[in-house]
């Protein structure tokens, strides 16, 4: 039987820190990334703050992205769910790019 679920699960590292705490700029790239992957979202980003970083989670027609980040740390922790037979890898690529755009690389 073939999964009725994509989803990838991705840490990011050698993030900028104040990249990782823009919750504007973070919003942007997730809902960047739900349009790359086709997923229309069900409404704007829903950020909170807590004490060591921000969540951000786009709640999608048949799919979320959720960011958890840790500035201090230069880390970002990428979840992508999305209905199969969708390429959930393509948003990771948006996500991915977008964080790097103030010099941060994928991580392992």
């Amino acid at each position: 039987m073939d999964p009725a679920f994509n989803f990838h699960l991705h840490e990011l590292t050698a993030i900028s820190g104040a990249r990782l705490a823009d919750a504007s700029g973070l919003s942007s790239v997730v809902v960047a990334a739900a349009g790359a992957v086709g997923m229309p979202p069900l409404g704007p980003p829903i950020v909170r703050g807590g004490p060591r970083g921000v969540v951000v989670v786009l709640l999608c027609r048949d799919g979320h992205i959720i960011l958890h980040t840790l500035p201090d740390e230069g880390v970002c922790f990428v979840a992508v769910v999305a209905r199969a037979p969708v390429d959930v890898d393509r948003g990771v690529q948006v996500i991915s790019r977008g964080l790097a755009r103030d010099g941060g690389r994928r991580g392992p």
